[in-house]
């Protein structure tokens, strides 16, 4: 075992499979992957658990990466005693957005801290229970997402509540343009893109939709706020998005708004409550600024 044997493993698990990593530390897939066999093998423990591609830290991974991390957080420790090169070195600030969340609700907030020549803000969007577990393994700094999990403080995780985006119910120009009513209440009976039952988003516009007394036709569901606006621009059916995800549109005028949602969903940042980095924390700073939030 050598020091390139662990930083190899390190940037696995930070990326997640061996494709980003191998990218990331410019070797080729099969020279990375004979590297995570060999530092395996030398300590008689599997340190990931392959399934469709990805890699997760397993029980054994999870421990090893908490050494590892100290080791390379040192080692730039070090690199900031003795300066000196032509590049100083910039920390990595893992982000997730869940796809639930627009990409536009965080980019904004994160703006600063993309200017910055200290910190390196990587943010990668996916699945909330993928995500999540990312987190749980340290493979990322902080998730943006819309659901809290379940005993999520027991899991060693703690949140910050982020000023919501506002909601609308909008249709393609096209799709609105055949209604009888071009308003909230003549989607009764229409062809309507909703959430899965999985999103938080789904019972809460479910009880906006009883409320005003409509009951549209349910044609599709997704979890991803840009598949339900491309839906939409298709003139499938009308559906619920947070405005912004509308006006970061190439063709934002291509949709109509119909109804504006009195209830705003909430937003959550999620990190480590063991000992979070200065970066996590200016982060969270950021993003409580950009609107007001408050503990979970």
């Amino acid at each position: 075992m050598n020091f390139n044997h662990l930083h190899y493993f390190h940037v696995v698990a930070q990326e997640g499979t061996l494709a980003r990593a191998a990218k990331r530390l410019n070797i080729t897939q099969p020279t990375l992957s004979g590297q995570l066999k060999q530092l395996e093998e030398h300590f008689g423990h599997k340190l990931f658990d392959r399934a469709s591609g990805a890699l997760r830290l397993n029980a054994n991974g999870r421990k090893a990466f908490e050494v590892t991390q100290e080791m390379f957080r040192l080692s730039s420790r070090l690199d900031d005693i003795f300066p000196g090169r032509d590049a100083e070195p910039r920390v990595r600030l893992e982000v997730g957005i869940a796809t639930t969340v627009g990409r536009s609700f965080a980019v904004e907030r994160f703006i600063t801290l993309f200017k910055s020549q200290r910190i390196l803000t990587r943010v990668r969007q996916g699945d909330h229970e993928y995500l999540f577990h990312e987190l749980l393994a340290t493979g990322l700094d902080l998730l943006i997402t819309d659901s809290l999990p379940h005993r999520r403080k027991e899991r060693g995780t703690d949140c910050r509540k982020l000023s919501s985006p506002e909601f609308v119910v909008a249709g393609g120009r096209k799709f609105v343009s055949s209604l009888k009513e071009p308003t909230i209440e003549g989607l009764h009976g229409q062809p309507f893109i909703h959430y899965t039952s999985h999103s938080a988003y789904r019972f809460e516009i479910d009880q906006y939709l009883r409320q005003k007394r409509v009951e549209p036709r349910v044609v599709a569901e997704a979890d991803d706020v840009y598949v339900i606006r491309d839906a939409i621009a298709a003139n499938i059916g009308a559906g619920v998005l947070p405005r912004g995800v509308i006006e970061e549109s190439k063709n934002s005028r291509q949709f109509q708004v119909l109804a504006t949602l009195e209830r705003k969903f909430e937003i959550y940042a999620l990190f480590s409550k063991r000992d979070p980095s200065e970066e996590v924390l200016t982060a969270l700073e950021i993003l409580a600024g950009a609107g007001g939030s408050g503990p979970c």
